[in-house]
């Protein structure tokens, strides 16, 4: 256009007499929603700094509307123009086209040439017009006619190119981004067209095809030609044949105007221009649509510069929009992108390349490295979107790697039941691509049975674990250090099943052949031995337990060094052991150790510095600091619901754990609401079969017993124990704990008789499984003895009373909590059996040694002083004289 090759002077002019309105607008839409014609109104009659008043741009995806909006803002204000006219500018030569077309309506000239200068001098004699030039590729193609027409009348350019403002601005023309419609207008704009008015179902297909303007009327011109045809209907069809529905337009429709063909000329020519770009783009599109880091790309060319301008490109086409460092993509352009794409076969290189460019991201550690999480949390979606667009029957063999890892990483965020599923779909293709016997495959079937066990499906964690230890004995043979953590994996299983002394046979085997193989000082036997340690501590060998982990921490620090997180892992072990073995002062001192070197070592927000203070308000509730114990769990919360969030299976263990401190500190009424909002939170995170799920149940039938909801304890527990058993077994401690639970409820109702008979049954229990010195073993004595009180069998609850007392002494010591409860029952029981003064010496001691160990404000130090202020006025009244003497 910067040569027309005639002078337009030379030709007569003609005008449009006044009252006649000349155009060749197309035929608008019947249906025009979510535009706001003002805003282009805006732009023509304001205009803005350095941009002449007139010229705008509108620009934006293909197929988001552009052309509809100009010709709506052109039939609606066509009474302010003399002349309004509608160029096809896709090409240089279609430009001049519709140039001579202008002339040919006003004023016919012999040559092609001379119709197009004419145009031209027309315009730029003249005021009061309106020119479209429609979805501008090159804009090149039309630089030479702006400059010559530029303030005599109103322009408006459409195209998919966005050239940035310092080249807007350079041509003077206003721009305005075109983006999808707001939902509301989608479903309005589906159901307009189709006559259906189902707005929920017009919300899913809307949301399916991005609100993008093309896709939607494309999709009701479909609906509305085949009778019987529903939006849910044409969403699984076009589920099912994605390909076949985004090239139908309907009949009547303009084939090369449907969601298959409108991109493809863009996409050829960004190819044409960077083949770099459309390997971007086709990588782009087997991700998720919004929020792709940039930076993920940069493996795709040794120069990032070339990257760099690969995606400036496609952003200038409006394929893309680039944020601050991140890149979003319509998911229509994705899934064209992907159908145009080779399908995804052995050796396709899109999909390599994706799958490789995702396992290079992928940060160190998923489990521990909390450092890495924001960046898991952004490749997540990315990672789930390639996994689902491969095709059933694939052999990427990368995404077994991606699917471990992200379902790992899921795991450990309290994910449970998406981790299962992703380790489950891992384990497929792995068992396809690799053959059941590849390390790789056992490796993931190990890997999915860890999750059963944290999900609480134990029975199925241990089925698989003795399946893949089956496999890799057979393998790998009996001494490879994989068979010997399936064989760890699998002890641990035992563990958290309640088969505790099974667990604790396979853990000393695995340590001694760990020991052999590998050496004692290799960190896979000290991570054995420290689980050992557990079992022992859960088996209540607390001696055993404390020993054992002193041993590994000497090792740790000697080969590890103090400042190793394993190291710190077993100084926090030890501090619990500690702590069960009701050394309580002990354990907050070593908590507050362990705690001062996580937050210098990991910070103050790691998880483990968060389990560590949790544990140390723990420890601070046992002693009676109830208060202290109360403000530190409250923190806790605050602190793990911003880093972990508020679903996090960390943060909820703290507000349940803060709801047993409301109930010890007798705001029962507080630790009810809490313990409530935990199990609604527990049970879709977690399911209603998890262990921690069960156990806030449980917590809660507590607490309706301490207010005096007995009935709704009693049910609540008897609920409780029907799962438990069925999950857990007769066995399991948690279940034992439950029918515990429950006897002491039937005694608080009264119903002693079947309180009796339950403590009873759960002692024989708990002294087969656990044995006669486990802690839970002496609770369940010292509960079975207050309910012989209960029942008025005064000496036989004194007697028993005394024997927990004296076991409990030698178990775990004077101070230990238990032992001081012990105690302090057994002098209610002698002040009931009429033994006052008895009962008075052991409320002193009791009263002496709680506020020496717990605190002064303890509940339970002010029950005792209650009681042996009672006792004294008792006392006082038998011996007090009789009056008048």
């Amino acid at each position: 256009m910067n040569n027309l090759g005639v002078d337009a002077a030379t030709l007569p002019v003609q005008r449009v007499a006044e009252g006649t309105f000349v155009h060749n607008l197309p035929i608008a839409s019947g249906v025009f929603v979510g535009r706001d014609l003002a805003m282009l109104d805006r732009l023509l009659h304001d205009g803005s700094a350095g941009v002449v008043v007139g010229q705008a741009a509108v620009h934006g995806l293909g197929g988001v509307g552009k052309t509809e909006l100009v010709v709506h803002y052109a039939r609606a204000h066509i009474s302010r123009y003399r002349l309004v006219w509608w160029v096809t500018a896709d090409t240089a030569e279609n430009v001049n086209l519709g140039l001579a077309a202008l002339t040919s309506r006003l004023h016919p000239v012999a040559t092609l040439a001379d119709a197009q200068a004419w145009a031209v001098g027309w315009l730029q004699s003249n005021t009061g017009w309106l020119l479209v030039l429609d979805n501008v590729e090159n804009v090149e193609d039309i630089t030479g006619l702006l400059g010559q027409i530029a303030g005599r009348g109103h322009v408006v350019v459409t195209t998919r190119r966005d050239l940035g403002k310092a080249r807007w601005t350079r041509l003077r023309l206003s721009p305005l981004q075109l983006g999808v419609l707001d939902r509301a207008a989608s479903i309005e704009l589906l159901t307009e067209l189709t006559g259906l008015h189902d707005d929920h179902s017009a919300d899913r297909l809307a949301a399916d095809l991005g609100d993008l303007p093309l896709a939607l009327e494309q999709a009701a011109a479909y609906i509305s030609q085949h009778r019987h045809l529903t939006f849910d209907t044409y969403r699984t069809q076009l589920t099912a044949q994605f390909a076949q529905l985004a090239a139908n337009g309907g009949e009547g429709g303009d084939a090369h105007r449907t969601i298959a063909s409108v991109w493809q000329i863009t996409m050829t020519a960004i190819h044409t221009r960077s083949p770099l770009a459309g390997v971007v783009m086709a990588v782009l599109a087997w991700l998720a649509p919004d929020d792709i880091p940039e930076d993920l790309l940069q493996p795709l060319a040794d120069n990032q510069t070339d990257v760099g301008d690969a995606v400036a490109l496609l952003a200038s086409y409006n394929m893309i929009t680039c944020n601050a460092d991140t890149i979003s993509m319509h998911r229509l352009v994705q899934a064209v992108t992907r159908t145009n794409t080779a399908v995804p076969e052995a050796g396709d290189p899109i999909t390599g390349h994706v799958g490789r460019l995702l396992a290079a991201a992928i940060p160190d550690d998923p489990i521990n490295k909390y450092s890495g999480w924001p960046r898991w949390n952004t490749l997540l979606p990315h990672f789930d979107a390639f996994l689902a667009h491969l095709p059933a029957g694939h052999d990427n063999s990368t995404s077994i790697v991606l699917g471990n890892h992200a379902a790992t990483y899921r795991q450990h965020q309290g994910q449970i039941s998406a981790a299962i599923t992703q380790f489950e779909h891992t384990v497929a293709d792995a068992r396809r691509i690799l053959g059941d016997d590849h390390p790789d495959t056992l490796a993931s079937r190990n890997n999915l049975a860890v999750a059963h066990r944290v999900a609480g499906r134990l029975a199925e964690a241990v089925e698989l674990y003795e399946q893949v230890l089956t496999d890799r004995r057979r393998i790998l043979g009996d001494d490879h250090p994989h068979t010997l953590t399936t064989r760890n994996n699998l002890a641990r299983a035992y563990a958290t099943a309640g088969r505790v002394t099974a667990a604790i046979e396979l853990y000393e085997r695995v340590l001694a052949d760990r020991r052999r193989i590998l050496g004692n000082d290799h960190p896979h036997t000290l991570t054995t031995r420290n689980n050992l340690a557990l079992a022992y501590a859960t088996a209540g060998r607390i001696a055993a337990a404390i020993e054992l982990y002193e041993q590994v921490l000497a090792d740790r620090r000697r080969i590890l060094g103090n400042d190793h997180p394993h190291t710190l892992t077993t100084r926090n072990y030890l501090a619990l052991a500690y702590a069960t073995a009701g050394r309580i002062a002990a354990a907050i001192e070593l908590y507050e150790q362990v705690l001062a070197d996580r937050r210098r070592i990991l910070d103050n927000d790691h998880p483990d510095t968060l389990t560590t203070r949790d544990n140390l308000a723990s420890a601070n509730l046992t002693a009676g600091r109830v208060t202290e114990a109360i403000r530190s769990y409250e923190a806790v919360l605050t602190d793990s619901q911003r880093i972990l969030g508020d679903d996090h299976p960390d943060t909820l263990t703290t507000r349940n754990n803060l709801a047993l401190a409301y109930a010890t500190a007798g705001r029962v009424a507080e630790a009810i609401e809490l313990h409530e909002q935990v199990l609604t939170d527990r049970r879709p995170m977690l399911g209603s079969d998890h262990p921690d799920t069960l156990a806030t149940r449980n917590n809660l039938a507590r607490a309706y017993a301490l207010v005096g909801r007995i009935t709704e304890a009693i049910e609540l527990h008897q609920q409780v124990l029907t799962d438990r058993r069925r999950i857990l077994g007769d066995d399991h401690p948690h279940t034992l704990s439950t029918r515990n639970s429950l006897a002491r409820a039937y005694a608080l109702a009264g119903r002693v008789t079947e309180a009796i008979e339950l403590h009873q049954q759960v002692l024989t229990d708990r002294r087969r499984i656990l044995g006669d010195d486990h802690p839970h073993t002496l609770t369940t004595r010292n509960y079975l003895a207050l309910a012989y009180a209960t029942a008025g069998r005064i000496t036989e609850a004194a007697e028993l009373h005394e024997r927990v007392l004296t076991d409990s002494q030698r178990v775990l010591g004077n101070d230990h909590p238990d032992t001081l409860a012990a105690r302090s029952h057994l002098a209610v029981a002698c002040a009931a059996a009429g033994r006052i003064t008895e009962a008075i010496e052991l409320h002193e001691q009791v009263l002496t040694d709680r506020h020496r160990v717990l605190d002064y404000d303890h509940p339970d130090t002010a029950d005792t002083r209650n009681n042996l202020a009672a006792l004294r006025a008792r006392m006082q009244q038998i011996t007090a004289p009789p009056a008048g003497t």
